[in-house]
């Protein structure tokens, strides 16, 4: 870890045993004390101090927690797993949108993935705080998703934090995990949803291809055929320049990336969370860092 990733990030510990992830000090006994941790406005545990670093590794494999704006309200925990294999860095993210929970509800499932190569980076809940508050803007109307205009630093210090760790991180792929209440393809219909919005990078183009044909395939069963997902260039869509991280990501350090956009319309929150870890675990299969198997 460089110096300047430790001015931002406070690691709060990691353990592997046997291939599952136990984190320091997330148990809710007397550990919980000892590293610090205090009850939040909205009952949830939060960590307010920094807590002794632990490591183990199993098979070469290695977990590590972070925290990102430590000690505040906004207070939230980034992990990086790495397989200890050499191989590419993908960055997964959710909970931009507090009222997008099959984003978040996917990501801390994904955080516990095993993979086989390279790295995986994974920011669950990116805004804790709209997450306990279920709000897509919070606090008052702070949309995160609007706070990283292209080719000027993010606008408050959630983003910019957040942004630090993506440059610290330096990801191959990144890939933003939300929900929409409309689908893109719905004629007269608002929303984005059953859409992967994305860079033209090749690699990204065809991993998202695979992906997509395989949700279709497989898993988007008993629906009409406007629910079967498509893919679409950001900077073929209105929302081109739009402040959002995803478009940072591929003007500003031209980067694979990919906004997944799956609908609230008619599709209970755990199938959502299903289809978005079954797009994320494909993503990751093209890119060789885990070996695709939803079905296990």
């Amino acid at each position: 870890m460089n110096d300047r990733r430790r001015a931002f990030l406070s690691t709060v510990g990691s353990v592997s045993v046997g291939g599952t992830l136990v984190l320091a000090g997330c148990a809710g006994d007397s550990k919980n004390q000892a590293a610090g941790r205090t009850t939040s406005d909205a009952g949830t545990t939060e960590t307010t101090e920094t807590s002794t670093a632990m490591s183990s590794t199993t098979g070469g494999r290695t977990v590590t927690t972070s925290l990102i704006r430590k000690e505040t309200k906004q207070e939230t925990t980034i992990y990086e797993i790495d397989s200890g294999t050499s191989g590419p860095t993908a960055y997964v993210e959710g909970g931009m949108h507090g009222n997008e929970e099959s984003g978040y509800w996917a990501a801390e499932d994904i955080r516990t993935w095993d993979i086989d190569a390279g790295t995986l980076i994974v920011l669950p809940k990116a805004n804790v705080r709209g997450v306990r508050h279920e709000r897509r803007e919070w606090p008052g109307e702070m949309d995160l998703n609007r706070q990283f205009p292209i080719g000027d630093p993010p606008k408050n210090a959630l983003a910019k934090e957040i942004w630090a760790a993506i440059d610290d991180y330096d990801p191959d792929v990144f890939i933003d995990l939300h929900s929409s209440k409309g689908i893109f393809e719905r004629e007269g219909d608002d929303g984005v949803g059953q859409n992967v919005l994305r860079s033209k990078h090749p690699k990204i183009v065809n991993s998202v291809g695979n992906a997509v044909k395989r949700l279709n395939d497989e898993y988007v069963t008993g629906y009409s055929d406007v629910y079967d997902f498509v893919s679409t260039p950001l900077t073929e869509t209105k929302y081109a320049r739009t402040p959002m991280l995803v478009n940072k990501m591929r003007a500003d350090r031209d980067a694979p990336s990919c906004l997944f956009e799956v609908t609230q319309d008619d599709v209970k929150p755990k199938k959502r969370a299903r289809w978005t870890k079954v797009f994320v675990d494909g993503m990751l299969d093209t890119w060789g860092i885990r070996a695709s198997r939803m079905n296990e």
